[in-house]
């Protein structure tokens, strides 16, 4: 590589299944490129550390300076371990095994939450129209194998602060008579049934499980990707009703979501699941349940949702926490 560049970040988001790692330039002021990516399967590796220098053996550019890992786990002191990942590390050894002056560790929501201002307009969807309130938090939230969220404060200040929350495992609020049986038939096998319970991967499969058995028929075994494929193309009128729900439960989370942090800034809904079914989504029930709200419907006036279409919003966020280590 040749030397080392300030303005070049090593960045990588890691779940339990995969790494994505990228060498961005940039600065959170005037935006970032991706100079090079790469994802990795984590299976393939037996640390971090391997699976990293694989990547950069990938690469013959400009040597980063600075590096932030973002990771799905908690991050604290010291060691990091990621939650559904046998990896672990520690951030300022790694840092000198793979020659950058700094290395530090986000959890990827708090990553998301600083990425997601950072995403080119071209990447996002609007899902709701409006300007937000100049100075209010922000909302950054969404499915995938989980449901994670994150408030951002002072988004416009050159280093704006990102709250990580773990809301996803807050008590389901259901709306309406389909949603409590489903909260019924869950709380029947889980006992607690959280907002994650329903609004992930495995959620679908769930919503989808407790829908076919209120209707009386058999559950024909589907993934959550068949339940979603199966739902788009109209051929299982329970994985219609499964994932409309869902919809319409994420659109309830996410005004609650408003109402209890007071983002009157807007919402950024991420995730893996919502671009797969834009269409269906953006159809949906979603802002009905939004800001159906009875006497606190002023609240959410002007107040924009808008979808993240890129699965670079978490490296761009870790790029910036990058910067600010400087």
């Amino acid at each position: 590589m040749g030397g080392a560049n300030p303005n070049c970040h090593l960045v990588a988001d890691i779940g339990g299944t995969n790494a994505r790692f990228a060498i961005l330039r940039g600065d959170a002021k005037s935006g970032f490129e991706a100079v090079h990516s790469q994802r990795l399967r984590a299976e393939d590796f037996e640390a971090l550390r391997d699976a990293a220098l694989a990547f950069l053996q990938t690469y013959d550019g400009e040597q980063p300076s600075r590096a932030c890992f973002a990771v799905a786990g908690p991050v604290g002191e010291g060691e990091v371990r990621l939650t559904n990942s046998p990896w672990r590390f520690n951030p300022p050894e790694l840092a000198r095994t793979l020659g950058v002056e700094r290395l530090i560790a986000v959890n990827d929501w708090e990553a998301l939450g600083r990425g997601a201002p950072l995403t080119p307009d071209s990447e996002l969807v609007t899902v709701r129209g409006g300007k937000g309130r100049k100075g209010a938090p922000i909302a950054v939230l969404g499915p995938g194998t989980g449901l994670g969220m994150s408030y951002l404060h002072e988004a416009d200040s050159p280093r704006p602060r990102v709250i990580s929350t773990e809301a996803g495992h807050a008590a389901f609020a259901p709306c309406g008579e389909d949603e409590i049986d489903v909260l019924l038939f869950v709380a029947r096998e889980f006992g607690y049934v959280s907002w994650e319970r329903l609004l992930s991967g495995r959620g679908l499969v769930t919503l989808h499980r407790a829908i076919c058995r209120r209707d009386g028929v058999p559950w024909p075994n589907l993934r959550p990707d068949q339940v979603t494929k199966a739902a788009i193309g109209g051929t299982d009128p329970q994985a219609v009703r499964a994932l409309d729900m869902f919809c319409a439960a994420l659109g309830t989370f996410a005004g609650d979501a408003v109402l209890m942090g007071g983002a009157r800034g807007g919402v950024y809904l991420g995730g893996g699941i919502l671009p797969r079914i834009r269409d269906f989504f953006l159809k949906s029930r979603f802002n009905a349940c939004f800001n159906g709200r009875d006497l606190m419907e002023g609240y959410f006036d002007d107040l924009p949702v808008r979808l993240i279409m890129t699965d670079m919003a978490a490296l761009y966020g870790a790029a910036a926490f990058a910067g600010d280590a400087s």
